[in-house]
């Protein structure tokens, strides 16, 4: 189980963990109404350039940063990690979309992954909780 509290600004951030020549600790917003996991590059890793991604899979995505709307859709590449974690619930290999667009500073956690885990969330103490499966929620709840 792994646990977080709404921030000031209603916003559920998790601490994930990316591992693929190098690990990193990425603070990620909970975003329930993005289909994919998006971050930016650098914070997986430093010496990735876009040119590297010539002919890989590819998306243009458009949403909001900060309230604004992305008016030019920002480019994202696809990106295997060999170890993707939430907190402390290891997901394994994933599949993350990546971007070099310096536009794109929040760095989500979509339902592409988000699908994977349960989670429970206590409106009246702004906690979000997360589950390796369905039998670890039931545990929790039936000791509350």
């Amino acid at each position: 189980m792994y646990s977080t509290s709404c921030t000031s600004d209603l916003r559920y951030i998790v601490t994930c963990i990316t591992n693929e020549d190098s690990v990193s600790l990425v603070d990620t917003i909970v975003d329930m109404g993005a289909k994919r996991t998006c971050y930016q590059a650098r914070l997986i890793d430093s010496s990735l350039k876009e040119s590297d991604f010539k002919g890989k899979p590819s998306k243009l995505i458009s949403g909001f940063v900060g309230g604004r709307e992305i008016k030019n859709a920002a480019r994202f590449y696809e990106y295997q990690l060999r170890q993707f974690t939430i907190g402390s619930i290891d997901m394994g290999k994933r599949v993350i979309w990546i971007t070099f667009d310096d536009r794109i500073q929040d760095n989500v956690l979509g339902m592409d992954i988000l699908r994977s885990v349960s989670m429970l969330q206590y409106a009246d103490e702004n906690e979000l909780f997360f589950f390796n499966d369905k039998a670890e929620l039931k545990s929790f709840v039936s000791k509350s």
